[in-house]
Order: C-alpha cells, then structure tokens, then sequence
C-alpha cells in the first residue's frame, strides 16, 4: 500500500555506506528469492574437483613397493651369479658307443645308435629338453634323423641312452647299404651325427641356464653289420646361434 500525505512514517532509503550484494526483484513475499552476488554464482556454477591429495599419499608408497622389489630380484640374481662361478658348471657329455641297424631292406630302415651321457658338474643337475634333434649323416649328406630322447641326471651322473633314426632306401648310399649287408667282410665307414639339444642346467631347483647345445660328432665304425664297433670318435660341444 502506497504511503499518503498524512502518513507520519518516512519511506524507507538504505543509508549511503550500506551496499547491498543481494537483489531483490519484485514478487510476493511467498515467491521471493534470493539471486547470489556475482562471485558466489561463478563459484556455484563451477563443477566440483576432487582432490588429488590421494594420489600425492599413495604415490610414494608404490615407489617404495617398487624399490623393494627390484632389490630383492637384484639379490636374487646376485647370489644365482655368485653360485655359478664359484661351481663352475661344465657342459655335458655325449658319447656313441654303438650303432647297428635293423630291417635293412625295408623301405624305410631303423638306426639304432647307443649313447652314453655324463654330467661332470658337481652339485649341478643337468637336464635334457623335449625338441631335440638328431641327424646322421655320410659324406656330409643326410642318412637318417630322429628325435633326441628326453632325461634328466644328476650330479656326477652317467647314464645309457638310446636313439631311434629313420632312414631311405632310396636315398641311402651304396656303401652304407653294402656295409650293412656284407657280414663275412667288414667295411669301415666314416659318419657323422649332429644332435641339437635344449638343455637345463640347475643347481638344487634352481634353473641356472637353458641352451640349445649342438654336439657335432665326428666317429668312425668297423660295419653297421653286427657287432660293431667305434674305433674313433670326437663330439665337440657350442652353443647353437640363437
């Protein structure tokens, strides 16, 4: 209601050092509502940031977790590489000590060659891998091939094992062939038997190293007829290029 002339009450005015950071706009009193300032209404609209403190805390915990372990594998590697010098471990040994053939005249004849395996190492266990291969060999051409049986040996160990190879009738040599079927003379022959071996090497349970040896045999028999016999042989050992 508007004031009147006779209204004895003066109209309100703010006092000029009050400022006022609220606007009022003109509805009822039921419907009235306040807008912020100017600053509170950015700071209102502005979305809510989640704190990075978490991340900053959690941060050096992980560099530690990380150090730790690196130290530990560091360790680990350290005392595996002082072991293998101080024991020292050496390559095994293969050795033929026999090789005769059965069903020679079947279209794909059987060469049975006899190994003997040393493990020179002491306190170091030495296992032959599933993948090996062997080939034999005349003249620098392929005879026959096979797979290299699978076993394990201890330390200071020796152990007896036998390869299967299969061979050609078609493409074996003559001179192979006529020393296996001439049994009243024996006609000495000069091979070659390559077999590449993965082979482990560890100490107690502990896996040392696992290599691809190549043992490249040179040997020489008295027949493939019965009873034969080595009469030289030399198997020199590497490490086959990876």
């Amino acid at each position: 209601m508007a004031p009147t002339l006779d209204d004895p009450t003066p109209p309100l005015h703010p006092s000029p050092g009050f400022r006022s950071d609220t606007n009022t706009l003109p509805l009822p009193n039921d419907e009235a509502h306040r807008l912020p300032p100017p600053y509170n209404a950015s700071a209102s609209e502005t979305p809510h940031q989640p704190s990075n403190k978490r991340g900053f805390i959690n941060r050096p915990r992980v560099i530690v977790t990380l150090l730790i372990l690196f130290s530990l594998v560091l360790i680990v590697a350290t005392s595996l590489g002082v072991i293998y010098l101080l024991l020292s471990p050496k390559y095994p040994k293969l050795a033929i000590s026999n090789v005769f053939v059965t069903h020679p005249l079947a279209k794909h004849p059987r060469i049975f060659i006899s190994l003997k395996a040393k493990n020179p190492n002491n306190r170091v266990g030495v296992g032959y891998e599933k993948g090996g291969r062997a080939a034999l060999s005349f003249k620098k051409k392929s005879v026959a091939t096979g797979p290299f049986p699978t076993f394990a040996q201890g330390d200071k160990s020796s152990s007896a094992v036998q390869m299967v190879l299969r061979a050609s009738n078609k493409t074996m040599p003559h001179e192979i062939r006529n020393s296996i079927l001439n049994t009243t003379s024996k006609l000495p022959l000069s091979l070659g038997l390559t077999m590449n071996v993965p082979v482990r090497m560890k100490i107690w349970t502990t896996k040392i190293w696992i290599e691809e040896l190549v043992f490249d045999c040179k040997f020489r028999v008295n027949t493939l007829a019965n009873s034969s016999r080595i009469l030289y042989q030399r198997c020199p050992i590497k490490v086959a290029p990876k």
